[in-house]
């Protein structure tokens, strides 16, 4: 017999925000409030939302008080929240205008790292094996 049980999915969107500096490319990590976990600024998409492209966007603005201009698509991952599928989509972007970070009840802080840095920094492994995708083997992002 055939299961009829259908899996909710948990759809989320992100951003990996790069800027550059004097000593090369830098990624923005955020401290989560809830579990101290530093990862990428990411989060559920709206009814609102006009496309999974603005959530990421929006996402990013209200982590870490940046607007962002979209240079790429990221990619990818997936992994169980509690026994169901949560899928996160990225996108490459870079920050434009003034910054207005407030800390919320969810964002404690946030830090821009270089890219070994920020490997070293984040908590989860999918996380870091999402930005080594990314990183030419002196650290730097590829091009």
């Amino acid at each position: 017999m055939k299961s009829e049980k259908n899996h909710t999915i948990i759809y989320c969107a992100g951003g990996l925000v790069w800027r550059e500096t004097g000593d090369g490319r830098e990624i923005l990590l955020i401290l989560s409030r809830e579990d101290q976990a530093w990862k990428f600024p990411k989060g559920h998409i709206d009814d609102t939302d006009p496309g999974w492209d603005a959530a990421a966007q929006r996402e990013v603005r209200e982590e870490t008080g940046y607007d962002t201009v979209i240079t790429d698509f990221a990619g990818f991952t997936s992994y169980p929240v509690k026994g169901v599928p949560k899928v996160v989509l990225y996108w490459h972007m870079e920050p434009t205008g003034e910054h207005a970070f407030e800390e919320s009840d969810e964002i404690e802080q946030f830090e821009w790292l270089p890219i070994r840095d920020a490997v070293d920094r984040l908590t989860f492994m999918n996380d870091k094996q999402f930005l080594l995708r990314f990183s030419n083997d002196d650290g730097s992002r590829n091009e």
